[in-house]
């Protein structure tokens, strides 16, 4: 699994859940920006940690044959 990816995950949820509640609905440019820039992140790691679990899965089954 790669180094540390739910941890990782885990830290951007609480970062976008923060950097909401103080966006609020009148958040500026540049904070919904970044916001959305995390979300991508913790997007792109979730993907990655994704394929990793379905790839491991996968071993394990051609193993087992």
């Amino acid at each position: 699994m790669p180094l540390r990816v739910p941890e990782k995950i885990s830290f951007l949820d609480a970062e976008i859940t923060g950097l909401r509640t103080r966006i609020g609905t009148t958040g500026n440019a540049v904070q919904r920006e970044k916001m959305e820039m995390l979300s991508d992140i913790r997007s792109d790691y979730a993907k990655s940690l994704e394929a990793v679990m379905r790839r491991e899965l996968e071993e394990g089954r051609n193993d087992a044959n």
